[in-house]
């Protein structure tokens, strides 16, 4: 493995890695590499730590927005 890797020839072997990661947005250096999967609906990624956070936030707020799209619809009667 060299000393920099690109995003996409991350693989889980690297997980809990430290490493410089170069990616379309960057070059992150000191890198963690995770994988993290959504509890809700079991979608999986694998990558840093920061793009993991999109990951999740970018989970919650769809999961979250499906939620209250049911409850109102429930609390107008259903379809």
């Amino acid at each position: 493995m060299s000393d920099e890797e690109n995003i996409e020839d991350i693989d889980e072997q690297m997980i809990d890695e430290v490493m410089n990661v170069i990616s379309t947005d960057g070059y992150y250096q000191q890198a963690e590499i995770v994988k993290v999967t959504c509890p809700v609906c079991g979608e999986e990624f694998l990558g840093t730590k920061r793009h993991a956070g999109g990951f999740i936030a970018g989970h919650r707020a769809y999961h979250e927005f499906v939620n209250s799209q049911d409850m109102i619809i429930d609390n107008m009667g259903g379809i």
